[in-house]
């Protein structure tokens, strides 16, 4: 017998998360409350420039209390499919769209605690054609050449997981 959630009690509803109690029946028949944050999903893009650049956002991330250098990345809209997503937000983000993006895998950001899943996507034949960010992000994009942008992720540089997770699931075909 494995772990069942028995029922589930939002108490506290945000823009993009809630928190929930959950009360789990645990294997050995025991009850238990766990709390989650329930996290609408998101994407996060790798963009490759023809001419062997990856482009970086840095931004100001209130869980780091200070600005970090990582991957656009951004949260999904109520029922907006993945692809559509990262087309959007690598437009919002960068200014670029590409005429060859795919997804390349996925995972979950904190699963002890939180439900967020993140769909990672491989960018390449950029074009320009930026959208308008959104109105609380204040993004400065920065262009790092592949195998500097490596390096950063083997030396400890960068401090947000979901740039190193998704750069390690590309480095197959980007460090080719």
């Amino acid at each position: 017998m494995g772990t069942e959630i028995i029922g589930s009690e939002i108490k506290y509803r945000a823009h993009i998360f809630n928190v929930a109690q959950m009360e789990v029946r645990l294997p050995d028949g025991r009850l238990r409350k766990y709390d989650l944050i329930e996290h609408n999903p998101a994407v996060m893009i790798i963009p490759v420039t023809n001419d062997g650049q990856i482009l970086f956002v840095r931004q100001f991330r209130m869980g780091a209390k200070k600005e970090l250098l990582e991957l656009p990345a951004g949260v999904l809209n109520p029922d907006e499919d993945p692809l559509a997503g990262a087309v959007r937000e690598c437009r919002e983000e960068t200014g670029f769209d590409s005429k060859d993006i795919r997804r390349i895998g996925g995972f979950f950001m904190t699963p002890g605690y939180c439900d967020e899943y993140i769909h990672v996507f491989l960018a390449r034949d950029l074009v320009d054609n930026p959208l308008p960010q959104d109105a609380d992000e204040f993004l400065n994009t920065i262009s790092l050449p592949i195998a500097e942008a490596y390096a950063l992720a083997e030396n400890g540089t960068y401090e947000d997981v979901k740039t190193i997770a998704a750069l390690m699931m590309a480095q197959k075909e980007i460090r080719k």
